[in-house]
């Protein structure tokens, strides 16, 4: 059992986690909620951001296939060695088309991941300067003594 000086494993855990959001103790339930709720809506912008790409990247795909077999069925048309040439070419524009929709949607993507990040790593910059100015300045009253 733990004595009054010890402290159990599992608080040693709930309090690095304090330390870690910035917090000095269990009396800061408001902050370590609101710090909660910044976390929740930081990784459900992230979730919204990798579901809309996901759609992206699946109706991209499908026009894809759709695209491209019926390039595939042109060569079946083909009496000629310039319709076998233009078949190539539809199949090929079919290709890199697709292709670039999808390069397109991976940085549309990593855009909204960095403006999600960029954001959250503001709001907590603002945070700690609003903490460093609600602190009394430890440095000068150690000096002063």
């Amino acid at each position: 059992m733990a004595t009054k000086n010890e402290t159990p494993v599992g608080f040693d855990r709930v309090n690095a986690v304090f330390a870690w959001w910035g917090l000095s103790g269990a009396d800061n339930t408001g902050k370590l909620d609101g710090q909660f709720k910044r976390f929740q809506a930081f990784t459900s912008d992230l979730q919204k951001a990798y579901g809309e790409t996901y759609n992206a990247q699946v109706s991209t795909l499908l026009g894809a296939n759709e695209r491209i077999g019926r390039s595939l069925l042109e060569f079946v048309r083909c009496r000629r060695p310039q319709d076998v040439v233009a078949a190539e070419s539809s199949v090929m524009a079919a290709i890199l088309e697709e292709t670039s929709l999808q390069t397109k949607t991976w940085l549309e993507l990593s855009q909204k991941v960095q403006e999600c990040c960029a954001n959250m790593a503001r709001e907590f910059a603002s945070e700690i300067r609003q903490r460093e100015n609600e602190t009394p300045d430890v440095r000068g009253s150690v000096k002063a003594s």
